[in-house]
């Protein structure tokens, strides 16, 4: 039996360990494959479509936590990857304390970024017609524009000598009316003061034209600018086209002007849901609460409700001061078309609701 030499031993053992050495690598190569690729997936975003989500990075609050803060909120996939990242492009220690709204449908590099850069205070609020002091406020209050409250506890009396609309005969003590629908950029905890500057250098320029040097008489009265916006909340609420809002108009006049009253319903959905509209919990009138114990209810009180009863849009106001001249004195709303459909008597009023309401 040939046993191998001393130089093929060594041959074989070299062999070994160029296998061994081969075999390593791979495997190095495979795991360095593996982290990569799991490293890569744990930056990508979580959310597929856009969900934004606020945080807020606390002063002195250590990277670890700031990254695991980030992944529990569901903003980024891997606070680990977060941390390893932030170390390899040196952002580590650049993190910026504030209160951010993160979108989850954005990486996490972009998500590292925009905490390098720092909180954006500034939110862009979109106010539709027809939402009311209270729902404005709830609504800048959910955003952290202001703390709540503070807008509808405001008193215009504190700046109304800056505002010609605010110094007149009318006595304004509500903003109500005056903060026009619009989009409107604000900063995260703002003063109030500012806020209420903004809205009402808006509507000076946006409305307060308009109302200016324009009458409209209903019987022996003619209307304040006040009771024009008042009108105009209530028309905001009646017709969902603008051009119904015309018509609705001229039947209200018609009717303020026999002392008939109005019956409109959504403003006792003011007065019963405290003055909110859009975050009423309970927006319908059922046939009882016609009976309302409110000035508001223009069912029990002919004329017009104290005040507006929301905020409306340019249209609504150019319908109170150009109303439609007709002999109605009744409409309704089709459920299924949102048309104004009129009546001139009580009798085609009745008709109609049978026709169109089913009642």
């Amino acid at each position: 039996m040939e046993t191998p030499s001393a130089g093929n031993y060594y041959i074989l053992i070299k062999k070994e360990k160029r296998a061994l050495m081969y075999g390593a690598f791979f495997i190095l190569v495979f795991l360095l494959i593996f982290f990569i690729g799991y490293f890569c997936s744990a930056l990508f975003p979580v959310s597929k479509t856009s969900d934004i989500k606020n945080i807020e990075i606390k002063e002195n609050e250590g990277f670890g936590q700031i990254s695991m803060d980030l992944e529990r909120s569901g903003i980024i996939r891997s606070g680990l990857a977060f941390q390893i990242f932030s170390l390899l492009s040196g952002s580590a220690h650049k993190l910026k304390p504030g209160d951010y709204s993160l979108d989850a449908s954005l990486s996490a590099p972009y998500i590292l970024n925009a905490i390098v850069a720092g909180p954006d205070m500034e939110r862009r609020v979109v106010i539709p017609p027809g939402f009311t002091l209270l729902d404005i406020d709830k609504k800048l209050s959910d955003i952290g524009i202001l703390t709540p409250g503070t807008l509808a506890g405001f008193d215009p009396r504190i700046i109304k000598n800056s505002y010609e609309f605010l110094n007149s005969s009318d006595n304004v003590l509500s903003l109500e009316g005056y903060l026009f629908p619009d989009t409107y950029n604000f900063l995260l905890k703002s003063d109030p003061k500012d806020v209420v500057k903004k809205f009402l250098d808006n509507f000076s320029i946006k409305v307060w034209p308009h109302l200016t040097g324009r009458t409209v008489i209903t019987g022996k009265n003619t209307l304040s600018p006040l009771q024009v916006l008042t009108v105009a909340s209530l028309i905001e609420k009646e017709a969902y086209f603008d051009n119904d809002r015309p018509l609705v108009a001229g039947i209200i006049y018609n009717r303020l002007r026999i002392g008939m009253p109005l019956q409109i319903d959504a403003a006792i959905i003011y007065a019963k849901c405290g003055g909110f509209m859009f975050y009423c919990n309970d927006p319908i009138v059922l046939k009882n609460e016609t009976k309302y114990s409110s000035p508001y209810n223009t069912y029990l009180f002919p004329g017009l409700p104290p005040g507006p009863i929301g905020n409306p849009g340019l249209e609504s106001i150019e319908a109170a001061l150009n109303p439609q001249s007709s002999d109605f004195l009744y409409y309704i709303s089709d459920p299924k078309t949102h048309k104004i459909i009129p009546s001139k008597t009580l009798d085609e009023q009745n008709n109609n609701r049978i026709k169109y309401l089913g009642i």
